[in-house]
């Protein structure tokens, strides 16, 4: 499910409702680094993410050879409540060329939503984002991937 409409409108409502810097965080605005990284509640999210970018990537190409930086995080706002994501970096599956790694985000909605590429890339790299300390999960979405095919 790639719908780049309701990313921009979900962007748009997002950026009109999160701070750009919380309070008592520092700011890394421009340097695109999370402006936080604490630990979040996010397990139940967390498995519901990495088994739908898991399938998502089974279901619609381009296919994943490899993945890299793969983590989870959210976001608050009023209007949207927290909105959690897995954000990470795909290398295409292709046979001839050089392969580039592409961004990508899992987004847990009333189900979910996944998108590719310079989209994917700015919504993880949006200041307000707070990232769990559950480290990378390569392995783990990896092996998610694997084990369901």
């Amino acid at each position: 499910m790639r719908r780049s409409e309701t990313l921009l409108a979900t962007l748009l409502l997002l950026g009109c409702t999160l701070p750009a810097v919380a309070r008592g965080q520092s700011n890394a605005a421009g340097s695109g680094k999370p402006v936080a990284e604490q630990k979040a509640s996010t397990a139940v999210p967390l498995e519901f993410l990495l088994d739908s970018a898991a399938k998502d990537f089974r279901a619609n190409p381009p296919h994943p050879a490899g993945f890299r930086h793969v983590r989870v995080g959210h976001v608050t706002s009023g209007v949207e409540g927290t909105m959690y994501m897995l954000c990470g970096e795909f290398l295409p599956a292709q046979e001839k060329g050089k392969p580039e790694w592409t961004p990508f985000v899992t987004i847990k909605t009333s189900g979910y939503e996944q998108y590719l590429g310079a989209q994917a890339a700015s919504f993880c790299k949006r200041p307000g984002v707070v990232w769990d300390k559950s480290g990378d999960l390569t392995s783990t979405l990896q092996s998610r991937l694997q084990s369901k095919q």
